[in-house]
């Protein structure tokens, strides 16, 4: 057999492995899978409210710390890859290079002065107190619009701000509220 036809001989079952693994959505939520299940064998809650608590509690190991982050990040992968399709291959991508890098750092192949520092990098969330003040900002405007269905994007961001601030969160201004959701779409 030639090597041509060879390499076409691939059965259903494989390709169809070949495609799940290129899934960047499934290889995100098994990680988070795999997340959760650490929390929940030391008894934690995997409950949004208490993963976010968790981030940067130093009552508990870092193992647990870093599953929490794990689950937290990927929850946002998530939500941007449902607002935004096209950044699918971006997220593979990136899952790729992170595999690499973490290959290259086991293997002593990348020394400490040569890697990034990444608290340096600029990002549109630059802290962990941005995104979550993003993702409660999106909750209750998403909340809003399903309870309010014909309501314009105004009314849900100036509604978004009176009941933020009512509740006693402060930087959620309308016009704090209208720059992060500038260019947003909600469904």
């Amino acid at each position: 057999m030639n090597p041509k036809e060879q390499s076409l001989n691939i059965t259903q079952t494989q390709l169809q492995e070949a495609v799940e693994d290129l899934d960047p959505k499934k290889s995100i939520r098994n990680i988070a899978a795999a997340a959760g299940e650490i929390l929940a064998e030391s008894d934690l809650s995997t409950k949004w409210d208490d993963i976010i608590k968790m981030l940067d509690s130093e009552d508990i190991s870092e193992r647990l710390r870093l599953a929490a982050h794990i689950i937290f990040r990927g929850k946002l992968i998530l939500e941007e890859m449902d607002r935004n399709p096209m950044t699918k291959n971006i997220v593979y991508n990136t899952m790729l290079m992170m595999d690499a890098l973490e290959v290259s750092n086991i293997k002593g192949y990348i020394q400490d002065k040569t890697v990034p520092g990444f608290q340096n990098l600029e990002s549109e969330t630059t802290s962990m107190e941005s995104a979550l003040k993003k993702e409660r900002l999106f909750n209750v405007i998403q909340d809003l619009q399903s309870e309010n269905p014909g309501k314009g994007i105004t009314w849900l961001r100036r509604e978004a701000s009176k009941l933020l601030t009512s509740e006693g969160f402060k930087g959620y201004s309308y016009r704090q509220i209208m720059r992060d959701t500038k260019g947003l779409k909600f469904k």
